[in-house]
């Protein structure tokens, strides 16, 4: 890490937890994830977790980083990302993911596909729990026993994703709210 102060501050935290082991940039063994503030290097099989401030957001998702979060983040949100970007996910701190997908972004993201854009895409919470289990390919049966609504109940809020993202169905929901940000897979 570039900066001294910050690099400590995370190493203290990580150094609390038994079950995350540092690893300094001397050492020759490959981490299960790397901590950088500074420019994202890809390396093979090791995902990027980096600290930054908004500025450097679309920097560090564009070179590939697999988790980005603000040089403020807690104890609770570095151990968390840590944890998803070892499993593959990818992570976005809530105060970055609003910058992502604001009023205008999605808008102009479907125009830019030549595609008319729908009358809104404001997805209520539940819609967007709702959308995140479709991209992980589950069913309405699947929602709504994961949720604890109605298998109706799962059908309508589906149907509304659909509508909101002017999609002709399940699949091109998803892969439509991939290309705005609004889930990752």
């Amino acid at each position: 890490m570039d900066d001294a102060e910050l690099a400590e501050r995370v190493r203290m935290m990580i150094i609390e937890w038994p079950d995350i082991e540092v690893i300094d940039a001397e050492d020759r063994r490959t981490p299960q994830v790397r901590i950088t503030d500074g420019a994202v290097e890809p390396a093979p099989n090791v995902p990027v977790l980096v600290l930054t401030d908004l500025s450097g957001l679309m920097e560090a998702l564009q070179a590939g980083a697999s988790a980005v979060l603000s040089e403020s983040a807690d104890g609770d949100s570095l151990r968390t990302a840590i944890r998803a970007a070892a499993h593959g996910l990818t992570v976005v701190s809530e105060e970055f993911r609003v910058h992502l997908v604001d009023a205008s972004g999605p808008r102009s993201a479907l125009e830019s596909d030549g595609e008319d854009a729908p009358p809104a895409i404001d997805l209520t919470a539940r819609e967007l729990q709702v959308l995140r289990l479709l991209a992980e390919g589950a069913s309405n049966k699947s929602i709504a026993r994961r949720l604890g609504i109605t298998p109706h109940t799962a059908k309508f809020h589906v149907a509304s994703i659909v509508a909101k993202l002017g999609a002709t169905g399940r699949t091109d929901a998803v892969a439509k709210a991939m290309r705005l940000g609004l889930v990752m897979i």
